[in-house]
């Protein structure tokens, strides 16, 4: 293998490790706002809420977004009433309920730690 080959493999190794997973978690957390946003503006049936669960969403609705994070670990997504909802990557340890957690709620980013203080994981 080539020194520049190397050289360029050992920096995109480096990129994932220091946020490569960090950016496309958020990313893909903040993918699913406006589809959760458009679920709960048209679902009359449900009486305006956000659904249990990310697969109750129409395909079509959902389309392909993603229900892993930058580390391959699959989202947790809590409805925490009809109109608040959390979306939850277990960050880079893979473990939910400690610091290093993503949390999207309602469309906003937030610390995990403050969140969970408020809803704890069950």
């Amino acid at each position: 293998m080539s020194k520049l080959l190397c050289a360029l493999l050992a920096i995109m190794i480096i990129a994932v490790a220091c946020g490569g997973g960090l950016a496309v978690t958020e990313k893909r957390m903040l993918e699913w706002a406006p589809v959760l946003n458009m679920y709960m503006g048209s679902n009359f049936e449900g009486g305006n809420s956000y659904p249990e669960a990310l697969e109750e969403l129409p395909p079509e609705l959902r389309g392909d977004l993603k229900l892993e994070d930058g580390w391959g670990n699959r989202f947790l997504y809590r409805r925490l009433r009809i109109d608040k909802y959390n979306i939850i990557s277990s960050g880079p340890d893979g473990e939910f309920g400690n610091a290093d957690d993503i949390v999207l709620e309602n469309g906003m980013l937030y610390d995990a730690m403050k969140v969970y203080a408020e809803s704890p994981l069950d």
